[in-house]
């Protein structure tokens, strides 16, 4: 097991490991079995919209993310998110989330599942070493799978000192992970949802349909979307990190991404 923080780094560095295994267990949604995955820890990350952050994907550690996403077994890393799968009166099923999950998700789990190339906590690697590898870093908690889905601890140890998390969650009117407030921002679906996250304490980040308005001194639009110009990448904005970012306003974008027509028509 690796002990010392230069022989971790030289592991990811020369990609002996493609990255760490954060928790592997019960998940805080449903106790069903789930692995959070750091991956891009050294590597630059090639999405321009957050630019250079530690990516991290909650999965269902024992289905690929496309069977889970087929048969509701996401629910274990994405809860009550209103953007999963849903059935239409019509009876078409629509999904409203913008991470394609065919791609880099799926990427992430065959790497984990059928390939074994993530170092294990107290097997391959000290989780003591965490918050000094991370340090410095921008880390971006649940690019895919609500952060919830995971205990409180784990992140909270991973960016003790980081200099700046990004995260969200559609669980904050569930008052079990009230503590998340402090690294992830409330995901609102509508100014109701808004007024309501904002009463119990938590800053938002509202996807919002192009014909509803901004709530100017509450909201901000997020200045790494392509309404404002993409002026800042977030690693750069460091604003959705919950109630410890230096920013105090919400946030707000449009509907964006490959769903953003079925967000339309559902708003």
């Amino acid at each position: 097991m690796i002990r010392d923080l230069e022989t971790l780094r030289r592991a990811l560095k020369t990609k002996a490991f493609a990255g760490l295994i954060l928790y592997e267990g019960p998940s805080a949604l449903d106790g069903m079995p789930i692995v959070a995955i750091a991956t891009k820890i050294l590597a630059k990350s090639a999405n321009s919209k957050t630019g250079h952050m530690v990516q991290s994907y909650i999965l269902r550690a024992d289905l690929h993310p496309m069977e889970a996403l087929a048969n509701g077994a996401d629910v274990s890393v994405c809860g009550k998110c209103k953007h999963r799968p849903r059935k239409l009166e019509s009876g078409k099923t629509v999904r409203t989330c913008y991470v394609e999950v065919a791609k880099s998700v799926a990427s992430v789990w065959n790497a984990y599942a059928k390939r074994d190339r993530y170092a294990r906590p107290g097997i391959d690697y000290d989780a003591k070493l965490l918050p000094a590898l991370f340090e410095g870093l921008a880390f971006r908690i649940g690019s895919y799978g609500d952060p919830a889905a995971v205990p409180f601890q784990i992140w909270r140890a991973a960016t003790l000192r980081a200099a700046m998390v990004n995260g969200y969650t559609h669980q904050w009117q569930d008052a079990r992970f009230a503590a998340f407030k402090l690294l992830c921002m409330a995901s609102a679906d509508s100014a109701d949802e808004m007024a309501a996250a904002h009463s119990a304490g938590w800053r938002t980040f509202r996807v919002r349909a192009l014909s509803e308005p901004i709530f100017k001194g509450l909201e901000v639009t997020c200045p790494a979307s392509k309404e404002a110009g993409y002026k800042a990448a977030c690693a750069d904005c460091k604003a959705c990190g919950g109630l410890s970012a230096k920013a105090k306003v919400s946030i707000v974008i449009a509907a964006h991404g490959a769903t953003a027509g079925s967000f339309q028509t559902a708003a």
